[in-house]
């Protein structure tokens, strides 16, 4: 496609999957990621495990800026657990192979310590196909491998959605012993609001490549400041609810951005002023908010 373009003098069509974001992930913390499906999401924690590069703007870790020269370092302090446990392993290598191949070699004792810390027997499993496990055993082989290499930071992206809820519970209640046992660093991409008050420290709401709202979970979660992260809270069904809302109409395209808020066409809020004017960050009993409401 790229060589039609050429050929054909085409400008090159570019999505905005992530647009104008600063965040901060402190050490020893959980920070969440919520949204619905195409906010950006999953681009972001690619482009903070370093698979992806970002267009514009940086990157640090621990106060460096990530560079091609640190590279290869910063990557043996960062693992990714993706979504589907399934797509993310190959199907043909035995368990004990899939855990240790982060390593770039086989260590049983290794192995079998990380196995132990996710609630795995090494000599029940080792020998076993992916296909052999359950679901929730293969999640948990797929935490294992990004554990191995004692990452400082972990990248989860969606990593019990694909799984039952009572499977989900275990392994939400896993990354939280295993996080604060060994002081690890989570991002935790999630669409669920619900998990992201249960398991993480602060939160980031995304909406088509932006960043709306973004501070400490209790905060958000008892009061919500953005229209889109009232409506999303207002979409977890709860015992005491009598009616869920969610947010209704299209997101907007990332190819032709519209001008404005990128919200203010399902806002229920929306005023004349979003529809031209994006708004910026103001600061809101401790959370950061990007909405003309505050404005």
């Amino acid at each position: 496609m790229q060589l039609l373009d050429i050929l054909f003098r085409r400008k090159p069509v570019y999505v905005k999957a992530m647009d104008n974001i600063s965040i901060e992930v402190e050490k020893g913390t959980i920070l969440g990621v919520v949204g619905e499906s195409g906010s950006g999401k999953t681009t972001m924690g690619k482009i903070i495990s370093t698979i992806e590069t970002p267009t514009e703007g940086k990157l640090y870790f621990n106060g460096e800026e990530i560079t091609k020269k640190n590279l290869t370092t910063i990557r043996k302090h960062t693992s990714m657990v993706f979504q589907n446990p399934y797509t993310s392993v190959n199907p043909r290598m035995k368990i004990k192979q899939l855990v240790s191949e982060p390593l770039g070699k086989f260590d049983p004792k290794k192995v079998a310590e990380v196995l132990s810390l996710v609630g795995l027997d090494y000599e029940e499993v080792k020998n076993k196909e992916p296909r052999e496990l359950s679901g929730g055993q293969i999640q948990r082989i797929a935490i294992a491998r990004a554990l191995i290499k004692a990452p400082d930071l972990l990248i989860l992206d969606e990593p019990t959605s694909a799984l039952d809820e009572s499977i989900q519970a275990q392994i939400l209640d896993l990354l939280l012993d295993i996080q604060k046992q060994y002081n690890l660093t989570y991002l935790f991409i999630t669409h669920n609001m619900g998990v992201a008050k249960y398991i993480t420290d602060k939160v980031a709401v995304t909406y088509a490549g932006k960043v709306v709202e973004y501070g400490p979970t209790h905060k958000i979660m008892e009061s919500p400041k953005h229209p889109y992260t009232q409506l999303l809270i207002a979409s977890v069904p709860d015992f005491d609810k009598k009616e869920l809302k969610s947010p209704v109409g299209d997101v907007p395209s990332l190819i032709n951005v519209p001008p404005g808020c990128r919200f203010a066409n399902r806002c229920p809020k929306v005023m004349d002023i979003c529809k031209t004017t994006e708004p910026e960050f103001r600061d809101v009993d401790g959370v950061k908010v990007l909405c003309w409401l505050y404005g």
